[in-house]
């Protein structure tokens, strides 16, 4: 058995159910090639070092089952690369259902924006907006991540806990949506990720309740990823708001994922 195949069963008998990207991934690191191109590119011939240090990796994801995106500091989002840290979510394809959806809005609010990512892919087709959460060690990632990819100068960062002032064309927000009750059943990777992103009082619906609440006056449009069990409760909160049009569309799986109201 070759050092990989090896990571793989380790990994594997952790509870890992497929862990070929993830050796994949920890092997370029460790081997210090470029990650964009890692789950292409042929395995590594590794130096004693860099053997060691890929062994230390996949330890820490088996053993403590961190996120390989933590482990590296990156994660692939529409193309870009963006810096992650334990401090924002790593961001997901279903967010990127969400942006996907928002096209290429002239200008926007973004709402909890965690690692830059859905500003930052917004910026890059053009846009112009605000972005706001509520941790500073979020915005600081969010900020170094703007300025590496070379928009920082079309992004307000901001600290606040969802609204500031202004008026957008657009406000779209992957918002926490995890009920108190569902956080303990989140995979271990999960438990590794803020909170703070995450959780969402009973039904998961209090930061969402308040987005909605506020949206309509700020902007004509509204853009929010959910949880696939929200899908009709987060209609109702938007016609309620006085939206006249809502609808619901899906991420690359198929499930309820992005609600868009007018």
């Amino acid at each position: 058995m070759n050092l990989l195949e090896e990571a793989r069963k380790f990994l594997r008998d952790a509870g890992i159910a497929y862990p070929d990207d993830d050796v994949k991934l920890l092997a370029a690191y460790a081997a210090g090639r470029p990650l964009k191109t890692a789950l292409g590119d042929p395995p590594p011939v590794f130096t004693r070092e860099q053997e060691l240090r890929f062994r230390r990796l996949v330890g820490r994801r088996g053993d403590r089952r961190e996120p390989a995106a933590y482990i590296v500091g990156s994660e692939e989002f529409l193309g870009i690369e963006i810096d992650v840290t334990p401090s924002v979510l790593i961001p997901r394809p279903s967010t990127e259902a969400l942006v996907e959806r928002a096209g290429a809005p002239a200008t926007f609010l973004d709402i909890g924006t965690g690692s830059g990512a859905v500003a930052i892919a917004l910026a890059l087709r053009g846009g112009r907006g605000t972005a706001v959460d509520v941790s500073e060690k979020a915005l600081a990632v969010a900020r170094r991540n703007a300025g590496r990819l070379g928009v920082a100068e079309r992004i307000d960062f901001r600290q606040a806990d969802v609204w500031t002032e202004g008026a957008w064309e657009l406000v779209i927000s992957n918002p926490p949506y995890v009920s108190t009750s569902e956080m303990a059943a989140l995979p271990p990777e999960v438990l590794h990720e803020p909170r703070l992103a995450l959780e969402a009082g009973v039904d998961g619906l209090d930061v969402i309740r308040r987005i909605v609440a506020g949206a309509r006056a700020r902007a004509p449009r509204l853009l929010l990823e959910i949880a696939p069990h929200q899908a009709e409760a987060v209609r109702n909160l938007a016609l309620q708001a006085g939206f006249s049009s809502v609808s619901i569309s899906g991420d690359l799986d198929g499930f309820d994922r992005v609600v868009e109201a007018r």
